[in-house]
């Protein structure tokens, strides 16, 4: 492989990567909504959350609950993860510093170099480095980046299967309580009339 080919062959890896990234960062959006929807549901529940002297429905209540919330909290810390990668991602300088090193660079070898084409080699090379570094960087944030994402993805996916499941005993307190209020009140009702 000669000179342009690696160079090109380099470039076309750096620029894949950023395209990879972009795309692993978009896929965040959606366990974020998710997350954010089952926080509103279980904070819904622990508002009419039945005690765990209720019977069993209190205790698996509880269980499942706290489960769900640990998973949640997982979740989150998958999300914040991922989503802090591309803090550590590396890109190009601005075009600005590129072209005053490029500028550099020539006014240097043209006192001190050997050939007319040393600071267009130069300057070639010290693209590539930055291509080079780039692409690994993001590379292995990358890889990083799609192993937390498939985490954030299972805890979802687990705080989701154990909220509903802990809406069960929930919705079965619920029901008591209201079987409870109904026969108080038809109880309570004959005698006002008796009065």
């Amino acid at each position: 492989m000669d000179e342009t080919a690696r160079f090109a062959f380099y470039e076309k890896i750096y620029f894949y990567e950023l395209e990879r990234k972009e795309k692993l960062i978009s896929r965040l959006n959606l366990p974020l909504a998710i997350l954010g929807v089952l926080l509103s549901f279980l904070s819904y529940m622990l508002g009419k959350a039945p005690s765990s002297e209720d019977g069993f429905a209190g205790v698996a209540f509880w269980i499942l609950y706290l489960c769900a919330v640990l998973c949640l909290l997982c979740g989150a810390y998958y999300f914040r993860s991922s989503w802090q990668l591309r803090d550590f991602d590396r890109g190009l300088p601005t075009l600005a510093e590129l072209e005053r090193y490029r500028a550099d660079a020539t006014a240097h070898f043209a006192v001190h170099g050997e050939n007319d084409d040393d600071a267009e080699t130069y300057f070639k090379t010290i693209i590539l480095s930055y291509y080079i570094e780039g692409a690994t960087v993001n590379t292995v944030n990358n890889d990083k980046r799609g192993a937390k994402l498939v985490s954030l993805a299972n805890y979802v996916t687990l705080t989701m299967i154990l909220s509903v499941l802990s809406f069960v005993p929930f919705y079965t307190h619920q029901q008591e309580l209201n079987h409870e209020q109904s026969k108080a009140a038809a109880t309570s009702t004959p005698a006002n009339a008796l009065r």
